[in-house]
This record gives C-alpha cells, sequence and structure tokens, in this order.
C-alpha cells in the first residue's frame, strides 16, 4: 500500500522518532520498572522490618513516580506510535503484518500499566493494618507488568537488527525469538533497575529527608546500582556478541558521525569517564558518604541516560541501509521493488505524486525523489542538511555518488529510480548546494519547497 510522505522540518525524519523514543525508553524503563520495583520493595522491607519512614519515603515517591509515568513516559509511548505511523508508515505496517499479536499484547499490557499505575495510588491510604502487604505486592506485580511489555517489545526491536531467517521462511518465530533477543531483554531488565536507582537515588538526595534516613538507605540503592550496572555490562557483551559484523564496524560513527568520527578517542574518553563517574557514586553510596553522592547523582544520572540513548542510537543506526534486514531499505523501498523502479522509474508508479498534479514539474520531481530517497536521515535547511553534504560538488560527482551509494556509503539506502530521475535529483542537489533554491524545510506531504524554482 502507497503513503504519503512527510518531511519533519528542521529535525528530520529519524531525530523526531528517535528522540521521542529515547526519552520514553528513559522513563518507561527507568520508572515503569525499576523505580516502581524498587519501590515495592521497600514497601517490603518497610512493613517486614516495622520501619514508618521507609512507608513514608515510599508514598511519597510513588507520587512522583504517578506524576512521570502518566505525563511523560505514557505520552512519549503514543508519541512512538504517531511520529512512526507518520514518518515511517510502511515499515511499520509491514511490522504490523509479522507481529500483530506481540504488538496487541503489548498494547493491552501499556493500557493495564496506566490503569494498575491509578489504582496503585489511589488505593493507597486504603492499605492499612494486614492489607498493608498489598502495597508491596501490587507494586511488584506493576513492575512484572512493565517487565512484560519490555519483553514483548524487545523482540520486535531485535529483529529490527538480526531478522536471522525471516527473508527467507518468513516465520513468526525466527522473526521473534531473532538471536538478539534474550541478551536485549535481559540487557534492558538490567539497565533499567539500574536507572530506576540513579533515579530513587536522586530523589532521596534532593528532596527533604533526615539524614540518617538517607545514610540507611543509600546503602541497598548502591548495591542495586552495583550489581545492576555490572549485569547491564555483560549482558550488553552478550548482544554484542551476536550482532552481525558488518554491523558493528558502524558503531563508534554512528555515535560521533561524520564531524568526529575521525577520532575515535572521543567515544571511549567519553564512555569511561562515564562509567567512572558511576563506580564513583557506588562506592560513595556504599559507604554512605551522603554529601558526595549528592554531588555525584546527577551527574552518574545524566552518564546513564547517555548510555541508554547511546545504545539505542547504535541499535538504530547500524542496521542501515535496512528497516527490516532482506526486506526493506530505510527509505520504506523494498528490496524486491528496487529493479522494478530502476527500469520503470519511482515517479510514474507513486500514487500520490501523480494524484497532486505535478508531474512535469522539474522542481516538484524533484523533491519527491529527494524526499522518497533521502528525508529518512536528511532535511532541507535542518539538522544533517543535504546542501552541507553536497556543497563543492560537480552535478556529475553527485549523480555518481546516488549511483554508488551502497558502495561508498555502507548505510545509505541505494537510489531508487531511474537513470533520468536520479540525474534530475543530482541536478536538484548540486542547485541546493549552490543556493539555487533557497534551503528552506517543508514538512508538506509532496509539495514543491517554497520559493524553489529553477
Amino acid at each position: 500500500m502507497p503513503f504519503l510522505l512527510y518531511q519533519a522540518g528542521f529535525l528530520g525524519n529519524g531525530m523526531v522518532i528517535g528522540l521521542n523514543a529515547i526519552i520514553h525508553v528513559i522513563l518507561s524503563h527507568g520508572m515503569a520498572i525499576g523505580v516502581i520495583g524498587i519501590l515495592a520493595l521497600a514497601e517490603y522491607l518497610a512493613i517486614r522490618r516495622n520501619q514508618p519512614a521507609w512507608e513514608d519515603f515510599a508514598a511519597r515517591l510513588l507520587k512522583t513516580s504517578v506524576i512521570v509515568i502518566t505525563g511523560v513516559s505514557a505520552i512519549t509511548g503514543v508519541g512512538i506510535w504517531f511520529t512512526t505511523s507518520a514518518l515511517n508508515p510502511r515499515g511499520l505496517g509491514s511490522m504490523l503484518r509479522i507481529f500483530f499479536w506481540p504488538w496487541f499484547l503489548e498494547w493491552l499490557a501499556f493500557t493495564l500499566e496506566l490503569l494498575a499505575i491509578l489504582y496503585y495510588f489511589f488505593r493507597w491510604d486504603a492499605w492499612t493494618g494486614e492489607r498493608r502487604k498489598n502495597r508491596w505486592r501490587y507494586g511488584a506485580l506493576y513492575a512484572l507488568i512493565g517487565a512484560a511489555s519490555a519483553f514483548l517489545i524487545t523482540g520486535i526491536m531485535g529483529f529490527m537488527l538480526t531478522s536471522d531467517g525471516w527473508p527467507w521462511d518468513k516465520s513468526f518465530a525466527s522473526a521473534f525469538f531473532n538471536p538478539s533477543f534474550l541478551p536485549q531483554t535481559f540487557f534492558r531488565l538490567a539497565l533499567s533497575f539500574a536507572l530506576g536507582a540513579l533515579f530513587v537515588m536522586t530523589f532521596l538526595l534532593f528532596r527533604r529527608f533526615d539524614d540518617a534516613f538517607r545514610g540507611q538507605l543509600l546503602r541497598p540503592l548502591g548495591w542495586i546500582l552495583f550489581l545492576s550496572a555490572i549485569l547491564s555490562l555483560a549482558f550488553g557483551a552478550w548482544y554484542l556478541a551476536v550482532v552481525p559484523s558488518r554491523f558493528k564496524t558502524l558503531a563508534v560513527y554512528s555515535v560521533l558521525t561524520t564531524h568526529l568520527s575521525q577520532r575515535p578517542g572521543i567515544f571511549w574518553l567519553a564512555n569511561l569517564i562515564g562509567l567512572l563517574i558511576l563506580a564513583a557514586l557506588v562506592i560513595s553510596s556504599l559507604g554512605r558518604a551522603r554529601t558526595l553522592s549528592r554531588i555525584l547523582v546527577i551527574p552518574a544520572l545524566v552518564a546513564a541516560m547517555g548510555f541508554t540513548a547511546e545504545f539505542e542510537r547504535v541499535r538504530e543506526f547500524i542496521r542501515g541501509p535496512y528497516v527490516m534486514p532482506g526486506y526493506m531499505y530505510s527509505n520504506q523501498v523494498l528490496l524486491a521493488e528496487e529493479d522494478f523502479f530502476r527500469d520503470k522509474g519511482l515517479l510514474d508508479n507513486s500514487p500520490w505524486f501523480a494524484l497532486a498534479g505535478k508531474r512535469g514539474d522539474e522542481t516538484s520531481e524533484a523533491f519527491y525523489l529527494f524526499k522518497q530517497n533521502c528525508s529518512v536521515c536528511h532535511t532541507i535547511g535542518g539538522i544533517n542538511d543535504i546542501a552541507a553534504r553536497v556543497r563543492g560538488r560537480s552535478r556529475d560527482g553527485i549523480a555518481v555518488i546516488l549511483s554508488h551509494t551502497r558502495e561508498m556509503v555502507p548505510f545509505m539506502a541505494p537510489f531508487s529510480g531511474s537513470d533520468d530521475e536520479r540525474r534530475k535529483l543530482a541536478d536538484f542537489l548540486y542547485q541546493l548546494g549552490e543556493r539555487e533554491i533557497p534551503p528552506r524545510p517543508s514538512s508538506r506531504s509532496f509539495a514543491e519547497p517554497e520559493g524553489g524554482g529553477r
């Protein structure tokens, strides 16, 4: 089914989807699984040891968690569907055909999570006396629902990088239970508790609590952070081991991009500094050093969120030029369609462009070719501006690059279209680079850029 093509203005399609997804992952993993899991543990220990201060801490932590989970995490979860439906509809639609039931169950789990966290919050004060045990049991159940949601979605995300034998056998089992499914699932669960421990530490150290209570709680949080960080590293190494070698070679480049890719030391130095900050926080919290922990906890939380963003960025980038390896390129063109578009042309076989009535308008044709082939990564006048990439190159040079993308830039999808269309796009990109067409971004579906013209 053909879909409309949209370009997300200054940020670009990939950046819009990626930023929303990273925020959601940090909060859904860190809060829904990690924080609520730790909260349930704190409530269990409070009841068992008869510690009213711990119960008060859990109640205050729950209130903050409910606000973040329902106000930000849930919204960005819906935002993933909104952004991908608009900016990558064909890829999403194709995966829905493969993973309908896991996604259906994940939607149910997502809805149940929202209802459960609200019920948990509003019923908290009603659980008194012996019924206080319901608090930690319900909290643990909620964390398990969050983990189940992560379990279901990880099979789908793993498939997008390690599709295994699916392109040939088209079976659900080979798609969902792909090589990276288990290591990525365990990695995400361990990461959830590392983030959760850091969120809880931040709450403990920057809200009004007795200093003796802070010292009492810091030590167990330090152990949770230490163990979950060690497990994250172990499962991360397992995950990396099952990723195909041709993808792993792009890992450092995906983080540094073109601007810093010639200085890989920056990547390793930044990661080492992040690990040292986390290690220092673990030592200070185990030693119940409240002041030092307060100094370190924000940088450590930033480092942990940076590691999470780095993992998501690498996972998404290195699978290029595919959105579904062996089946669909990142520009939503099927591998099986490549020869057809080369022989028959893209514009004559794009119903929405034909409906727009722009056939014969060379600028509109070239702009549509740009949207289909390049807008998944590049913008016009925004982040990763295509004009900056081609500036200083000749028309023929750009045309040659378009015809040899897979040899020159292995993570870039091959051009889809005829030789004549390739020349039209090359001419359009040359004019953008030479500023003959004003580089103004557009979010329209198939119209030409404002101020365009040859």
